[in-house]
């Protein structure tokens, strides 16, 4: 993938925890293995979501509460999930592949108090190519090493049942147009990863969120001065709603960041969307749009709107990196502390997939999400 995408969008970076690693040694051995047998309890999933399919796979996400293994004096290497019934091997993550892991002191910004917490917690998208039969029970093998014997550990659990008889929502597209790219979408990483302790409750409002992005036919973002919103091939683009839907809320007038400058301030933790729209599509769901134009949000609060219609236009209020869309849909309307929920398109064509000359499309799709790399028509 070009520079330029890779650089691009840690959106809302600014609110999202951090991780830190430290290790601890424990001289008394005995006492060690003692605690690890202890914290052996604390391997659970904590989350389970609704399996979504794209074009590559069907995808199975999911969040691990484990032991503070580092007060064991240990390190995690790999982590291999696996078929609990058949003890085939679905998944290998490598130690330098591993997402962030939440972990005791957490960081925010000062607008945010969060909880202090007593274990890890790590979230994964298991990826079954599609046409595969799903896993009716999974488990997990974590590889660890004691720094202090230095011996391999090797520990087992993690044991749920994936949702398979159940489909995420579908919905249309937020934005029209050809050589659009979703990008974070389909990942371990940001913001699939970002959870939110507050309170003694787990947020993970920004899960499955994509920033929306067009590029040229160079797989480029922009063309000229990176600093100018214009140069950015998305600005401006038209905002659709993705259903039928009553506005909850929409926050406009609100300054644009002068393209990747991130040269707005903030007064509160809100500001950090800059202008945004929420839109109720009805059974607890909630379509979220984020970082419009100032001045172009054309809904207010309490209009019923048709799958379709325009909202507003894609901007680069709030923080941001450059010019994009960040989009979600949540169980709620708090942006931290709902639950982001897997969707998939009614339709779309694949038109390319960055970095992958050997794709022979165009691809046409129904009922399905993309793949971080693939470049989209709707």
């Amino acid at each position: 993938m070009k520079n330029r995408i890779l650089l691009i969008l840690v959106l809302l970076a600014g609110i999202t925890a951090t991780e830190f690693f430290g290790g601890f040694k424990n001289d008394d051995v005995n006492s060690q293995s003692k605690i690890a047998e202890l914290h052996r309890t604390i391997f659970e999933v904590v989350k389970n979501d609704v399996p979504f399919n794209t074009e590559k796979f069907t995808r199975i996400g999911y969040t691990l509460k484990m032991w503070e293994y580092e007060k064991d004096g240990m390190t995690l290497e790999k982590v291999v999930v696996f078929d609990n019934n058949t003890k085939a091997e679905l998944f290998t993550i490598q130690k330098s592949e591993l997402p962030p892991i939440y972990k005791d002191p957490l960081s925010a910004p000062k607008e945010i108090k969060v909880d202090k917490i007593d274990a890890y917690y790590m979230s994964i998208q298991l990826p079954i190519p599609l046409g595969q039969v799903l896993p009716s029970v999974v488990s997990h093998r974590l590889f660890l090493k004691d720094t202090v014997n230095n011996l391999e550990v090797i520990r087992e659990g993690g044991v749920f049942s994936p949702r398979k008889n159940e489909k995420p929502l579908v919905i249309n597209s937020p934005v029209k147009g050809e050589n659009w790219i979703f990008f974070n979408q389909s990942t371990l990483l940001y913001h699939f990863y970002t959870l939110f302790f507050v309170d003694g409750k787990i947020g993970c409002g920004e899960r499955y969120a994509s920033d929306l992005l067009k590029l040229n036919d160079q797989d480029e973002l922009y063309k000229g001065d990176p600093k100018v919103n214009e140069s950015y091939f998305c600005y401006r683009d038209t905002l659709y709603a993705v259903a039928d839907a009553i506005v909850h809320h929409t926050v406009d007038g609100l300054p644009e960041n002068k393209g990747d400058a991130r040269d707005v301030k903030f007064n509160t933790v809100e500001e950090y969307a800059g202008n945004y729209i929420i839109l109720d599509i009805g059974n607890g769901n909630y379509a979220v749009y984020v970082h419009c134009v100032t001045g172009s949000i054309i809904v207010k609060k309490g209009d019923k709107i048709k799958e379709g219609s325009p909202i507003a236009l894609l901007g680069n209020s709030g923080n941001s990196t450059s010019a994009h869309l960040h989009f979600s849909i949540n169980d709620g309307p708090d942006f931290f502390m709902s639950n982001g929920l897997p969707f998939m398109l009614k339709q779309y064509e694949k038109t390319r997939e960055v970095d992958a000359p050997e794709f022979k499309g165009p691809l046409k799709v129904s009922n399905s999400m993309m793949e971080e790399k693939s470049v989209v028509k709707f």
